[in-house]
């Protein structure tokens, strides 16, 4: 079992409880194995960890289960790649002088990469995955942000479960924020940052942000 899933899920379920009936039971070993072969790649051993555990979340809550993002299923997962199939092959698209990568030399400066799985979705074409064609100086597994906005590529952390931990760091700081939507009834909108001055609320936002918790 995947110990930093695990804490993560108590930490973030003892601030939010309401979130832990989103979760989905765990897939098959062969529902992993499946998504393996279509595209083509083995899984880091701590996603294998983390989809045995819970196949993503039910996508019923506002705010999705990863901090506001949602929580693939294998199928999204499976489904949302096949999308990027076609992304990457494009050579106008993936311009490498339109892409920036944080650090320097670890991320391949392009749009859409086909070894680049996707584990998580705002809800507007940006993603959080796993990085499993890295540039030069990266580390196949390492965690980046992708998408439609996401023409800046940082390195999130060096793997699945270091990310967990950093998502586990940032819910037991004062960096993580509770507050309800004025707009819509029993509704949470997460925010991230100082107190004083809060004013990330989306995730990958506030991870690239020179103040946010390491």
């Amino acid at each position: 079992m995947n110990h930093a899933w695990n804490v993560y899920k108590k930490e973030l379920f003892t601030r939010m409880p309401d979130l832990r009936a989103s979760l989905n039971a765990g897939a098959s070993e062969a529902a992993v194995r499946a998504a393996e072969q279509e595209i083509g790649l083995d899984f880091p051993p701590e996603m294998r960890e983390l989809y045995l555990a819970n196949d993503g979340d039910n996508g019923e809550e506002v705010c999705g289960v990863l901090l506001g993002f949602h929580f693939y299923s294998l199928d999204e997962l499976r489904s949302e790649w096949r999308g990027w199939v076609e992304l990457a092959a494009n050579e106008e698209l993936n311009q490498a002088g339109s892409f920036t990568s944080t650090p320097e030399g670890r991320i391949k400066r392009r749009y859409a990469d086909t070894k680049w799985i996707p584990i998580c979705c705002d809800g507007g074409g940006n993603y959080i995955g796993i990085d499993l064609d890295p540039d030069e100086k990266g580390r196949a597994g390492q965690v980046i942000n992708f998408g439609r906005d996401e023409h800046d590529k940082h390195v999130l952390e060096v793997n699945l479960n270091a990310f967990l931990e950093r998502l586990t760091r940032l819910i037991r700081s004062d960096d993580f924020v509770i507050e309800e939507d004025e707009f819509e009834e029993d509704c949470k909108i997460i925010c991230f940052g100082p107190e004083e001055h809060y004013g990330h609320q989306h995730l990958t936002d506030y991870l690239k942000s020179e103040d946010s918790v390491r």
